[in-house]
């Protein structure tokens, strides 16, 4: 498994290096088939001093003027983050610009400002308190995930059982009042 800018995803599934990509926003492509994974809760991640992380839920319009790392401006995903601020009054401070995850929480946990991030994704910097995850209060803001193969192509064995494995519905002792809280992988 590498984690690569989504047009590295997409060029690797269509070239046949990769069987399966995984990309949030996923495009509409004739050589390309996307099937739905998961839809992903949205939240204000920050740094545990900061003053955020003893709040129980965060308005967007709270963010208006803070200290933000965001994702590059080419990515989709700034995008629908962007037009979610607008949406709610909150022009933030973007103080860096990442092309992943990893670095946007790294960036975070040192107190370099606040982001919003998918849920699942800093679940074990949550468990570990490098990282707060705070709700978001104003309305449901989510990502969604999609699997995305050549259409039209077989899946070989072990592609198809991987894909059976993403798509095959938590155990239920995974869940505790329809919220996930066992590590999940990204």
């Amino acid at each position: 498994i590498d984690y690569v800018h989504p047009d590295q995803v997409y060029e690797r599934v269509i070239d046949g290096i990769a069987d399966l990509g995984l990309v949030s926003y996923p495009r509409r492509m004739a050589n390309l088939a996307a099937v739905n994974w998961r839809e992903e809760e949205m939240v204000v991640v920050c740094a545990p001093k900061h003053p955020l992380a003893l709040r129980s839920a965060v308005d967007a319009h709270e963010l208006d003027g803070l200290a933000y790392v965001h994702f590059d401006k080419d990515l989709v995903v700034r995008r629908r983050i962007d037009r979610f601020l607008r949406e709610h009054q909150a022009a933030v401070n973007v103080v860096a610009e990442f092309d992943n995850i990893e670095n946007i929480k790294q960036a975070v946990a040192i107190d370099a400002g606040v982001a919003i991030l998918p849920e699942p994704t800093i679940r074990r910097e949550v468990k570990a308190r490098t990282l707060v995850a705070v709700p978001l209060a104003d309305g449901r803001f989510t990502r969604p995930l999609a699997i995305v193969h050549r259409r039209g192509q077989r899946l070989s064995a072990a592609a198809k059982r991987f894909m059976d494995l993403l798509l095959a519905p938590e155990p239920a002792h995974h869940r505790k009042n329809g919220k996930l809280h066992a590590a999940a992988s990204k």
